[in-house]
């Protein structure tokens, strides 16, 4: 007397997945497993790829007044110490390519009314003057109203170096809320490029990770 098989799934568990996309297409079992097999492959990969990136992003605080947080790419940019007037610094550099990510604070003066509609753009002409006597090359590329996650401000771009060694500056001056001009900063991006005016990949990728800490900039400890 033949054992008799015991089924592979109990029959409150049937019919299986397999079993019913069979009656209802065709297919036989072993070609849906293998179908359902390589799709979880393909969310495991989906996993892995995607992760690195969400762990590589720290936060950076800084718990003195003004308090602020700093979102970073740690596999393009790393903290460096804060030169003389600077509140933090991050940099990163590829090939040609150096970026910098600043925060300075800035002195507005004890006045009411709307800071930042009233005081920026005017405290910003000085700022503009000091930046031309300060960089070689110095050329304006725009200037206007700006906002970072809540934060009213005023911001700056422009051009400085002779050409081979171009740095190009993004100001933007920043207070905690329209009518606030205390914890008043400064939030810089520089990135200077060496040689020909284009990035290739590598450059790229750095020039983006620092842009996206510059914005990731908030007034406080939670990030954006």
């Amino acid at each position: 007397m033949s054992a008799q098989r015991e089924p592979l799934v109990l029959p409150e568990f049937q019919p299986t997945l397999p079993a019913i996309v069979r009656r209802r297409t065709g297919l036989r079992e072993r070609t849906t497993i293998a179908l359902l097999a390589g799709a979880l492959l393909l969310v495991l990969l989906a996993v892995v790829v995607v992760r690195p990136r969400v762990d590589g992003v720290t936060q950076i605080v800084h718990r003195d007044q003004p308090v602020f947080n700093v979102l970073y790419d740690n596999g393009a940019l790393h903290t460096a110490a804060p030169r003389q007037g600077e509140l933090l610094r991050l940099e990163g550099r590829r090939g040609r390519l150096a970026v910098a990510v600043t925060v300075s604070p800035l002195q507005l003066p004890a006045r009411g009314g709307d800071v930042a509609h009233g005081q920026l753009p005017a405290f910003a002409s000085g700022h503009i003057e000091a930046q031309r006597a300060g960089f070689d090359g110095f050329q304006l590329r725009y200037e206007g109203r700006a906002r970072f996650n809540d934060a009213p401000g005023y911001e700056i771009r422009f051009r400085s170096g002779p050409r081979g060694r171009r740095a190009f500056h993004n100001d933007v001056l920043l207070v905690p809320a329209e009518d606030d001009a205390r914890g008043a900063v400064v939030l810089s991006l520089r990135r200077e490029l060496r040689g020909r005016p284009t990035f290739g990949p590598r450059e790229q990728e750095l020039s983006d990770a620092a842009a996206a800490a510059f914005h990731s900039f908030k007034y406080g400890t939670a990030p954006k």
